[in-house]
This record gives structure tokens, C-alpha cells and sequence, in this order.
């Protein structure tokens, strides 16, 4: 199973704020049916719920929202790189230009959830990774680098 897709991946994500990021990545995720029929409000809630306890926001412009939830059909990753950055968390003034969202259903959250957000924030402490994915031009470039580091 690929967690990884073409599909979830959004180079150039004009939102106005970590809101309508948030919103714009949910639907993105939707679209590729991981989530389940009517599941969209169910996983936005989990994907909230998690961002209110406590920011996502990693360091290097980076946000790893993530959501376990019913409502998750098969496990998945989008990427989005924003066209500028957002401010991410108030209390830290942490900015972000690029968001990883995890998706992974409630019975698999327990291992997939942490093994998932675990890889990718061991990567995004990596410059090489940092640098290649600014440098990533094209949706499978960013899959392929993805890919290389975290499954």
C-alpha cells in the first residue's frame, strides 16, 4: 500500500492562512477517496482536535498536521508547498511554507500514525531533504523524494 500519491501532492497552495490550508489539503485528501464516504467534517474534526492541543509546526518552515479518525479509509500523505508562508502558531511565531498532512485510519493510528510523523520529522531535520524538496519541480520528484525517506 502507498501512503504516497500524485494526487495529494500541491505545489503551488495559495491559502490565505493554516485555516484555509488546512481546508484546501482536506479536500485534496478527500478527492483521492482515502477518506470515507461523508468522512470529510469527521477527519477535519480529528485533523483540528490534534492542531488545537498542540501546534504541528516543526522548525524550518515546516507543519505536520496529522488526524486519526474513522472517517480515514486508507492511510495517506499530501504535501503542499504555499505559494507564501503562513503563520502557523501565534504563541511561537512559527511561519510555515510547507505542510505535510498524515491521514491514517483510527484502528492503524496506534503504529502507522507514529511511524509516519516520526519519518517525516527525521527528514525535515535533514538538509538534503529540506533542499530537495524546495528544489522538487514536479509532483512525482516530490513522491519520489518522499518515498526515499519515509517508507
Amino acid at each position: 500500500m502507498r501512503i504516497f500519491t500524485t494526487e495529494t501532492v500541491m505545489l503551488h497552495l495559495d491559502a490565505q492562512d493554516k485555516e484555509q490550508a488546512l481546508q484546501l489539503m482536506g479536500r485534496k485528501v478527500e478527492v483521492t477517496g482515502s477518506l470515507k464516504p461523508g468522512g470529510f467534517d469527521n477527519f477535519m474534526y480529528s485533523i483540528k482536535k490534534r492542531e488545537s492541543e498542540f501546534s504541528t509546526a516543526v522548525g524550518y518552515d515546516y507543519a505536520i498536521p496529522h488526524g486519526k479518525s474513522d472517517a480515514v479509509a486508507v492511510p495517506v500523505v499530501a504535501f503542499a508547498r504555499l505559494v507564501k508562508p503562513i503563520l502557523w502558531d501565534t504563541d511561537e511565531d512559527d511561519w510555515v511554507q510547507n505542510v505535510f498532512m498524515i491521514a491514517v485510519p483510527e484502528e492503524s493510528a496506534g503504529d502507522e500514525h507514529i511511524r509516519i510523523l516520526m519519518k517525516l520529522a527525521g527528514a525535515i531535520m535533514e538538509d538534503d531533504f529540506r533542499d530537495r524538496i524546495a528544489g522538487a519541480e514536479t509532483d512525482v520528484q516530490v513522491i519520489d523524494i518522499m518515498s526515499s525517506y519515509v517508507e
